[in-house]
């Protein structure tokens, strides 16, 4: 793929060659692979180096759409593996073209070795199969449809375009085409730039309007669903895969909120959720990624953003100082809006949580922060007391499961009579709600037993336990003492089970 990274041999009359465009998305670093494979593998001895782009997928043409059509009405069928007959029935032979995407399988079935195919990565077949599409739809009510259908489940009612025409589909087996609508449009951003010449059969309608209509289409559905996890985060995608400003300028300002919550986000999840709210003048009242994994990789992607958001939810995330000193950046911004931060069950360490204070010093929107199980101990309480005590802005500071020591209790004693108006709870016990928190939080981790492993909650529940031991004997009686009680007990509970499963295996 080294060519399309060279500005050597520029093909002058083709002033948007991938040569001098590097791939900036996954649709784009397919395609590469995609042309790449064709020209240097399938048409060997037919092209040289110097061939256009468009004169080698002109000779691939035919090849092509049968198998992206092969790939497409079998996706939206869940089905990857294939017979001989199959290929036949859509004009592909197992060779020269067919055999750069296609691998040969023998399956044993009973007393016979029967020939099966499948493509050699599920990707490929989707991007083959987004393709297919891309260049056989022709107009924007025709790609609307097809977002509507491939996405929410909507019958095409009038397109007689072939990748919607004649479906006889079970619509309970329409799902999981995330990829491949990210794949989609990230070709038809292609065809309008004119990469895909010599595939189509005919040109694109009203090709100028396009980015408008898909920008109005992308926009109702913010505006007009209250969409799940992953379909916000596909249609993020989707717009990053798109990469045109004019649409995603539409409809960025439409997300007000955005909620991730448990979903494990990888690091190309984050540089999609960066590309599109770049595009927003706005504050974001809620960024929820909590217990997504994203990890210092993922919150680095997401930094140019962070501090438009007014609640900021990175809890359990796999996060250390390097986070901290981010996030302090962020609340040292003239920029910044956040008035609520999450931080809990981060391993941000003394060493962060210094740099965290010293960021406060200068802050005036946080009201709210949240830093239960970070790791903090009687070093990182050093400068709280200077620190804090500039601040204006501070209503809460929630510091409990942190092993502070008694020196570390003695400065947020001094910080509370310095700051009378702000609440500290640095004890279980101090706040019913963050109690009654807590138990909801261990019921929820016995619903879901995988949860315990993910993010390290042994660890947490330990700190937890910890806590409510050190603080259990301030509180005998009275409905904390009670809430305290039954925590505890569910938490030694919980992490018994958890041993002895872990024994088991």
């Amino acid at each position: 793929m080294a060519e399309f990274f060279s500005s050597e041999n520029k093909d002058v009359a083709d002033s948007k060659s991938l040569e001098l465009n590097p791939p900036r998305t996954v649709s784009e670093v397919y395609f590469c692979y995609l042309f790449t494979a064709v020209k240097h593998h399938a048409l060997k001895g037919v092209t040289e180096r110097s061939t256009p782009r468009s004169e080698v997928l002109s000779l691939a043409k035919q090849q092509l759409t049968n198998l992206g059509k092969l790939a497409y009405e079998n996706l939206l069928q869940k089905k990857i593996i294939f017979k001989s007959s199959d290929l036949e029935n859509y004009g592909v032979t197992p060779a020269d073209l067919e055999s750069t995407f296609l691998c040969h399988i023998l399956q044993p079935l009973k007393e016979e070795t029967v020939e099966m195919f499948s493509f050699f990565h599920l990707t490929v077949q989707e991007h083959l199969a987004a393709l297919y599409c891309a260049i056989n739809l022709y107009s924007q009510d025709d790609i609307v449809q097809a977002l509507d259908f491939w996405c929410f489940g909507q019958r095409p009612t009038s397109s007689r375009a072939a990748p919607l025409h004649n479906l006889d589909l079970n619509m309970d087996k329409l799902e999981g085409l995330q990829m491949f609508t990210r794949f989609f449009v990230g070709m038809l951003r292609a065809r309008l730039e004119g990469q895909l010449e010599g595939l189509a059969h005919s040109p694109l309608e009203q090709v100028e309007e396009i980015p408008a209509r898909l920008g109005y289409w992308f926009q109702s559905q913010f505006e007009g669903r209250k969409l799940e996890n992953q379909t916000a985060l596909n249609l993020l995608h989707c717009l990053m895969e798109f990469h045109n400003k004019e649409t995603t300028s539409m409809v960025a300002p439409e997300i007000k909120r955005l909620y991730l919550f448990k979903m494990k986000l990888s690091v190309v999840d984050c540089a999609a959720m960066h590309y599109v709210l770049q595009f927003s003048p706005h504050k974001l009242q809620e960024l929820n990624v909590g217990y997504s994994n994203i990890g210092n990789r993922g919150l680095t992607r997401l930094g140019p953003i962070l501090h438009r958001c007014e609640s900021l939810y990175l809890r359990y995330n796999c996060l250390d100082r390097q986070a901290a000193l981010l996030e302090s950046a962020v609340l040292k911004s003239n920029e910044c809006q956040v008035k609520k931060l999450f931080m809990c069950g981060n391993n941000l360490g003394p060493e962060g949580v210094l740099e965290l204070w010293n960021a406060l010093e200068h802050n005036n929107t946080v009201e709210e922060l949240y830093l239960d199980i970070t790791g903090i101990t009687e070093r990182g309480t050093e400068n709280i007391v200077n620190c804090l005590s500039k601040n204006t802005s501070l209503k809460t500071l929630t510091i409990v499961g942190n092993d502070i020591g008694e020196v570390g209790r003695k400065r947020l004693r001094e910080l509370e009579q310095r700051r009378p108006g702000l609440r500290i709870i640095a004890n279980f016990v101090d706040d019913l709600g963050l109690l009654q928190a807590y138990l909801d939080w261990v019921e929820e981790i016995q619903a879901d037993r995988d949860q315990m492993d993910s993010v390290k909650n042994a660890d947490a529940l330990q700190s937890v336990l910890k806590g409510l031991q050190v603080a259990g004997d301030q509180v005998e009686k009275g409905e904390n003492a009670n809430k305290a009680k039954e925590l505890q007990t569910k938490i030694l509970d919980m992490l018994k089970s958890h041993s002895d499963k872990n024994e088991g295996r």
